[in-house]
């Protein structure tokens, strides 16, 4: 490796790590806060900047988070968007737009945003950004899951038109801080948003009906939900290390036993077929609001046309 090489490579090294230092968040509910929670433990020496459109929260944070000299609570969204490298925008789908104009001014072409809202495309957010004289900027689309207040989520990550694959990981490296990432096709991220986007709801559902099982059967409640809950982290972590749903289903059902008893009762309750479905119809509806998005987007194209 010749000089030049090597000058090149730190330079890009030392890009990417100044890019990362400077890390914004717009919106901190469920989603954002989680995000800033992991990021706080992952990312040490990062300076992090945070609003929210609700005043209260600005100040439950301000005050829990007051001393620590890496947070900075901004009044405003422009606030964040000019002082952060990368901003990510964890607001509402409907708040999108209106939250993308007013930061515009202050995304350049070396930043990156990063939006966590559902059903909103990619070609919607840039199209906002050149509505605002912020053409060709960097967009990053993540659909994250409520697991990231365990720093167990499961994200969903795809690029945007003009960003590139050192953006990509760069917001990979960010979201690391509260889950798994997944690098997918855009037209992919509906199914994603059905399977585990709601998917975590379905699956605390079946817990929560183990639970009530085991307190039929006269088990404390609290008892009955730590086991239920246990137990599916057991069943995921063997399927997570190789072995097939069905092989686990083999290795408990032996003949004439309890397992296979209860496997009976879950096929005559069409259990399988009703999870299925929770994920087919979860699928649709994030298609149902992706389109909206998008006819709106086309809506307001045509009008402009119409108009010159």
């Amino acid at each position: 490796m010749n000089e030049k090489e090597a000058t090149g490579k730190e330079k890009g090294k030392t890009k990417r790590k100044r890019k990362r230092e400077k890390i914004g968040i717009i919106g901190v509910g469920n989603i954002g806060a989680s995000i800033l929670r992991g990021l706080l433990t992952a990312e040490p020496t990062s300076k992090i900047f945070i609003t929210d459109a609700e005043k209260e929260k600005r100040r439950f944070f301000d005050a829990d988070l007051g001393t620590d000299p890496r947070v900075v609570v901004c009044e405003t969204n422009e606030k964040v968007a000019e002082n952060a490298e990368v901003t990510i925008l964890a607001v509402k789908p409907n708040d999108v737009p209106v939250v993308v104009k007013e930061i515009a001014p202050f995304m350049n072409e070396d930043k990156i945003l990063i939006s966590v809202a559902a059903g909103v495309p990619t070609a919607a957010i840039e199209e906002t950004l050149k509505e605002a004289n912020a053409r060709g900027r960097k967009v990053i689309r993540v659909m994250p899951n409520i697991g990231a207040r365990v720093r167990e989520a499961v994200c969903a990550i795809c690029k945007g038109k003009y960003a590139d694959e050192a953006d990509e990981e760069i917001a990979k490296e960010i979201l690391s801080a509260i889950g798994t990432v997944h690098s997918v096709n855009e037209s992919d991220m509906d199914v994603i948003t059905g399977l585990s986007g709601s998917g975590i709801a379905f699956v605390a559902a079946v817990i929560d009906a183990m639970a009530d099982g085991g307190v039929y059967e006269g088990l404390p409640r609290e008892l009955s939900l730590t086991i239920a809950a246990q137990t599916a982290i057991g069943a995921a972590k063997m399927v997570l290390a190789g072995e097939k749903p069905s092989g686990i289903k083999v290795m408990t059902a032996s003949p004439g036993g309890t397992t296979i008893r209860g496997l009976y009762a879950m096929e005559s309750g069409a259990v399988k077929a009703a999870m299925m479905e929770a994920v087919i119809e979860a699928t649709r509806r994030a298609t149902e609001i992706s389109k909206q998005g998008s006819t709106k987007q086309e809506n307001k194209l045509l009008t402009q046309i119409n108009a010159d």
